[in-house]
C-alpha cells in the first residue's frame, strides 16, 4: 500500500539523487576544464664537462723487402713509440698492442711497373686509452717528434678515430633533468603573468635524449652536454 510517507522518502531520495548527479557533473566539467587549461614548456639544462677517457690509436708503417727484416724494423719502430709514449707520462697497462698487417706488394710492383716499390709493407698499432686526458692530449700535440725518430705514422680516415669519452652520464643526468624541470617551470610561470594565471601541477613531462658533442675542434676532451624536457603544466 503506497503512504504518504512512501512518497516523501521517494521524493527525498530523487532530490539527493540529482543532487549528488548535479555535483558529479559540476565536478566533471571543471576537470575537463582543468584539462583545457595547461601550457607546454620547454626546459634546457647544459652543461660543460671533461672528457673522462681518452682513446688514441697510433699506428705507423715499417717496408722492407724481407720478411725477417720487416719483422725485425716494425719491433724497433714498435720499441721506439712504446719509450715515447712512456716518457710522456703514459704507463705500459694503458698501452693496448694490436695485431700487425702486413702486405706484398709484389703484383703491384710488377703490373703497375713499379720495380722501385718494396715489397713488403707493415702497420703497426698500438693503442692508449687511459683516463689521464690531459696527459694523452699533450702525447698527441708531440706526436711530431716520432718522425725525427725515423717512425712514419699513418692513419685511417674513417676508423681508428682518437676518441675523448665522457662516461659519467648516469651520475649527472638527473641533477640536469632537475635543472631542465625547474627551467620549464621558471618559463611557465612567465607565461601564465601574462594570461593573470598561476602554474599547477604538472599533466605530463616528457625527457628528450641527452646529447652531447664537442665544445670545438679545438677541444674534443671538452664536452657539452645538453638535455631539454617537454613539461605541461595545468594552470590555475
Amino acid at each position: 500500500m503506497i503512504t504518504i510517507r512512501s512518497f516523501v522518502v521517494l521524493g527525498l531520495s530523487l532530490i539527493l539523487g540529482l543532487t549528488i548527479f548535479g555535483f558529479q557533473i559540476g565536478r566533471a566539467v571543471r576537470t575537463g576544464r582543468e584539462f583545457d587549461r595547461c601550457l607546454t614548456v620547454k626546459g634546457l639544462s647544459e652543461r660543460e664537462v671533461k672528457a673522462t677517457l681518452a682513446i688514441w690509436p697510433i699506428q705507423f708503417s715499417t717496408v722492407a723487402e724481407e720478411l725477417a727484416t720487416l719483422k725485425s724494423a716494425m719491433e724497433s719502430n714498435r720499441v721506439v713509440v712504446t719509450s715515447f709514449l712512456q716518457a710522456r707520462g703514459i704507463s705500459p697497462d694503458e698501452i693496448v698492442h694490436g695485431l700487425p698487417v702486413v702486405n706484398d706488394r709484389q703484383d703491384e710492383r710488377i703490373h703497375a711497373n713499379r720495380p722501385a716499390l718494396v715489397r713488403y709493407r707493415g702497420v703497426t698499432t698500438l693503442v692508449v686509452r687511459s683516463a689521464n686526458v690531459d696527459v694523452v692530449k699533450k702525447a698527441i700535440q708531440d706526436a711530431d717528434a716520432l718522425l725525427d725518430q725515423g717512425i712514419t705514422l699513418v692513419g685511417n680516415e674513417f676508423a681508428d678515430r682518437t676518441e675523448f669519452i665522457f662516461n659519467a652520464v648516469n651520475e649527472i643526468k638527473p641533477d640536469m633533468i632537475r635543472e631542465a624541470t625547474a627551467n620549464a617551470r621558471a618559463a611557465a610561470e612567465k607565461f601564465a603573468q601574462d594570461s593573470h594565471s598561476k602554474v599547477g601541477r604538472i599533466r605530463r613531462a616528457t625527457q628528450g635524449a641527452l646529447e652531447i658533442e664537442n665544445r670545438d675542434a679545438a677541444s674534443p676532451e671538452k664536452k657539452v652536454l645538453r638535455v631539454v624536457t617537454t613539461v605541461d603544466f595545468f594552470l590555475d
